[in-house]
């Protein structure tokens, strides 16, 4: 017997076919996406205290209400030697608001703190994809948190993309900031 799907299950299931959700990547993909073939991840959580919290709301240029952020500690994997595993870097899973709708990103900082990638993990707006675009990703490597990473001064736009260009820019930002936090946590 062939059961109907409930109304609200049924309009949530339209409204993300006709939305066109691209998942690009996955976090399980993610290390080796941003920080190379032999890159592993274990995942963990930054849990924010208030101060933390405070501080990334000025560091980003606007309040900032969450709290709990996913991330994963990068190292190179293990050789059948059993050596120590090599710290890459850490990645931080972001979702930012585009024009509409939320766009994740995953933003991974090297252990000096200097960006290594950013790439789209799930695209849902109509336009601005190009965004994934490894010439317009290039521009994010090597920002630190001490850049201003604004569209218009030392990020440029992609053209019908502005809104998608913004969230990618401010998506840098606040993984910069976030990782820096996890940087004095562990030391």
């Amino acid at each position: 017997m062939i059961r109907a799907l409930p109304a609200a299950t049924l309009a949530l299931l339209c409204a993300t076919v006709a939305r066109g959700d691209e998942r690009l990547l996955t976090e399980a993909q993610a290390p080796r996406a941003l920080f190379g073939p032999d890159a592993a991840g274990t995942p963990g959580l930054l849990r924010l205290s208030g101060p933390e919290l405070d501080e990334l709301s000025r560091r980003v240029g606007r309040r900032v209400t969450l709290r709990d952020y996913r991330y994963l500690d990068v190292h190179r994997e293990t050789g059948r030697d059993g050596g120590a595993a090599t710290p890459l870097g850490v990645i931080v899973f972001l979702s930012v608001m585009g024009q509409n709708l939320p766009i994740d990103f995953a933003v991974g900082v090297r252990p000096d703190g200097t960006l290594q990638d950013l790439q789209l993990l799930v695209y849902r707006e109509p336009y601005g994809k190009e965004i994934d675009d490894r010439r317009f990703r290039r521009q994010f490597a090597g920002k630190t948190a001490r850049d201003p990473l604004v569209v218009g001064k030392d990020i440029d736009a992609i053209s019908g993309a502005s809104i998608s260009s913004i969230a990618a820019a401010y998506a840098a930002k606040k993984g910069l900031a976030l990782a820096e936090i996890l940087r004095r946590r562990v030391r």
